[in-house]
């Protein structure tokens, strides 16, 4: 690799061919990526904030809101108010949608079983998010 205008290239490419991989599944289910992203951050059972799913799933807030509402509607998601500051929305998986992502998420792991998803990614993605400039690691140590 010559530099970091290879290295985004390979991510984009690695980020499209997955993306056309698993289209199938994703459209059979009814799910977008950007649904299945959401869903599968909020699959940790925590619940997280609207502007950590925003930057998290890479999507502007007037698209997430938007995708929450159809997530609601499809009744996958809840928000709820956080208790020490009730203008912040929490959003959570309901229980349709543990279900809902366990029965894709398996699907999807049947499908990557072939692919070769080792440390040395997990290291590229922590030292990016450490990296100067990437706000949701800036916040999270603060």
């Amino acid at each position: 690799m010559r530099g970091p205008t290879d290295l985004l290239y390979l991510l984009t490419r690695a980020e499209r061919l997955l993306a056309r991989r698993l289209s199938g599944i994703l459209d059979a289910e009814g799910c977008s990526p950007d649904a299945w992203r959401v869903l599968t951050l909020l699959a940790d059972g925590r619940g997280h904030f609207m502007t950590e799913l925003s930057e998290r799933a890479f999507l502007p807030p007037g698209s997430l809101t938007r995708l929450i509402d159809h997530l609601v509607e499809e009744n996958l998601v809840y928000r709820r108010g956080d208790d020490l500051d009730r203008r912040r929305i929490k959003v959570h998986l309901t229980a349709r949608g543990r279900r809902f992502h366990q029965r894709v998420d398996q699907r999807i792991r049947a499908t990557l079983a072939d692919v070769p998803l080792g440390d040395s990614l997990t290291g590229l993605v922590e030292a990016l998010e450490c990296s100067p400039g990437h706000t949701f690691a800036a916040r999270q140590s603060r």
